[in-house]
């Protein structure tokens, strides 16, 4: 039997905002387009080697349009140097959402001199 391929368009979102409070984690991220009532989003938070967890926020007519926001106690999160942290959404069962990577703690910029 052959194998077959469902093609899958990606189409990419800005990194998450990430806010430590201290105990917490508060990642926001922009709306995304074309999402109905109902709909998932999923947050990844995960290690290097790609352990980590899920959390899934279900959207409300009323906040289609506004930016999400995902508050974590930092004690669930998995233990880790660096953590990556991206998002994503199904449009259809042919396209998805997915966004770059945000990096907790962020990544050091270089010096300007």
């Amino acid at each position: 039997m052959p194998n077959v391929y469902k093609f899958i368009s990606f189409d990419g979102l800005p990194a998450a905002v990430i806010t430590d409070t201290g105990k917490e984690l508060i990642v926001t991220a922009p709306a995304i387009r074309g999402l109905e009532k109902g709909q998932e989003v999923v947050f990844f938070f995960r290690t290097h080697l790609g352990h980590g967890i899920a959390i899934y926020l279900t959207l409300e007519e009323g906040s289609l349009k506004q930016p999400m926001e995902v508050v974590v106690d930092k004690s669930k999160l998995p233990k880790s140097r660096e953590l990556h942290i991206d998002y994503g959404a199904y449009v259809s069962q042919h396209a998805v959402h997915r966004s770059a990577v945000a990096y907790y703690p962020p990544h050091e910029t270089a010096a300007q001199g």
